[in-house]
């Protein structure tokens, strides 16, 4: 009776583990497909698939290495870094106070860009014109003559023409005055730590100030703008003919002698900016350059004429080439390779060896002797992913520490992982617990039987003990016949 109870209860057991199992695993796996831990609260939301990486950190310059000997320059304060990552690859003085010159028209070009339909009329006034001391570059504008925001914006960036930077001035604010103070508060707000202009254009002044890196926020505020960018490329420039001025005479080169072709200073890839000089603020440039999939922005500040060299080109072209000789573009993540090779639980067997890999390419700016093989990469997957898995679906980040930055992105399943079918599984166990409950019948059966025998020979040997028994009393009495025992 003992037996077949167990027997019972172990087949009630294997019967219903598959059902709890399953109901258990089932919401294991709807957790795990909806909810995969966040490695970094900073990164792709679980689910979405990168479109490209992501900066998963501020950059870390302690944690970038210098290539080589650094340029030797003649300014006083420079500034070279990456616009796109915030990588800086050189600086002097950065921080140090300094007299701008006519860089400051970068910030008068930004407000104007902010503020300004480019179709906008301007009208020249008197006062703007008496306020551009002798000596210092005008474009020949003309009291009551109007002109465009766009106009205006060439012969203040090419040229570098006072006149239009006081015209633009009143334009945006009304006052010199006013526009300072919209100057300087715009400039708090792109994170510049000692600006303090007090005229649009950098006519020079005790009080009027900034700093290399200041210099380079105002410069990379510019260039979201397409006309902008377009402006400062381009090697000359004319203003049209208006209803005080009827010629088309009024035609200007552009400044920045890293564009002139014909100039020893030329420099490929260069893509502007501006110029600047007064004998205080000394020779002055903000310049750009694209090329190796590499962008560049310089700020060069404080130089000198030596000769026939003029330290604001010779130091910028240097800098230049110190990052493009001693840095590259490249790849260092390719998302068309697999990153690594997990087993998956409750998968089939044809999908269960699942591939992962990168969301996204990873490419970035990095001194030569980094290669794919020596980055730091850390790699966050979370512990025994079950099926299913869909192609694509988030299973977790990548992080990849490259000379000061961290690019990120998510790892993705490359291909589906099927789960086992849980009729076949089910099935299986049920065909494994008949056969156990057979065998552990088999058992018991076999132990009733060997019982049975077992109780059959003792039966046997008490009968035989009786018989001989039988024998030796019957054998004493016909050995004496008196004796009854």
């Amino acid at each position: 009776m003992k037996n077949k109870a167990l027997i019972f209860l172990l087949t009630l057991c294997f019967l219903f583990a598959p059902l709890s199992a399953f109901a258990a695993q089932a919401d294991v796996l709807s957790e795990t497909v909806a909810a995969l831990p966040a490695p970094d609260d900073k990164l792709y939301p679980l689910g979405e698939i990168a479109g490209e990486p992501i900066l998963a950190s501020a950059y870390r310059p302690e944690e970038q290495e210098t290539p080589g000997d650094l340029p030797q320059i003649g300014c006083r304060a420079a500034y070279v870094a990456d616009p796109v990552s915030g990588k800086v690859f050189f600086e002097k003085n950065a921080h140090q106070k300094m007299y701008p010159a006519s860089t400051t028209k970068l910030l008068t070009a930004l407000l104007v860009l902010e503020n300004c339909e480019l179709d906008e009329l301007a009208v020249v006034s008197q006062r703007a014109l008496s306020l551009v001391p002798d000596g210092y570059v005008r474009a020949n504008l003309q009291a009551g003559e109007k002109l465009t925001v766009r106009s205006l914006l060439g012969a203040l960036l090419i040229p570098s023409a006072n006149d239009a930077a006081f015209v633009l001035a009143e334009h945006v604010a009304g006052s010199v005055e006013a526009f300072a103070a919209q100057s300087n508060q715009r400039a708090k707000e792109l994170g510049c730590e000692m600006v303090h202009f007090v005229n649009p254009n950098g006519i020079h002044s005790s009080d009027h100030y900034c700093t290399a890196y200041d210099l380079y926020l105002i410069a990379k505020a510019c260039q979201q703008y397409d006309v902008f960018n377009t402006i400062v490329t381009s090697p000359s420039f004319s203003l049209p003919a208006t209803n005080a001025y009827g010629r088309t005479d009024r035609t200007f080169q552009n400044t920045n002698k890293l564009l002139d072709t014909a100039s020893a200073y030329y420099y490929a890839g260069c893509t502007g900016i501006k110029t600047g000089h007064t004998d205080e603020a000394g020779e002055c440039l903000v310049s750009g350059c694209f090329s190796e999939n590499i962008n560049l922005l310089s700020v060069v500040l404080g130089g000198k004429i030596r000769g026939s060299a003029n330290d604001r080109f010779a130091d910028t072209v240097q800098l230049f080439d110190f990052v493009y000789d001693h840095y590259a573009f490249k790849l260092i993540a390719d998302k068309r390779e697999q990153l690594r090779e997990i087993c998956i639980d409750n998968a089939t067997k044809d999908t269960a060896m699942l591939d992962v890999r990168i969301g996204t390419d990873i490419s970035c700016v990095a001194p030569n002797k980094i290669t794919p093989e020596n980055v730091d990469t850390r790699i966050s997957l979370p512990e025994n992913l079950k099926a299913p898995i869909q192609q694509n679906q988030v299973l977790g980040t990548v992080s990849y520490r490259v000379d000061g930055l961290i690019y990120a992105t998510n790892l993705i399943a490359g291909h589906a992982v099927e789960k086992k079918p849980y009729w076949l599984y089910n099935l299986l166990v049920f065909l494994g617990a008949v056969l156990l409950v057979f065998l552990l019948w088999l058992l018991v059966k076999k132990r009733e039987k060997e019982k049975r025998r077992q109780e059959l020979l003792r039966r046997r040997r008490m009968q035989q003990l009786r018989q001989r028994r039988q024998a030796q009393e019957q054998n004493r009495n016909r050995q004496n016949p008196g004796f009854h025992s």
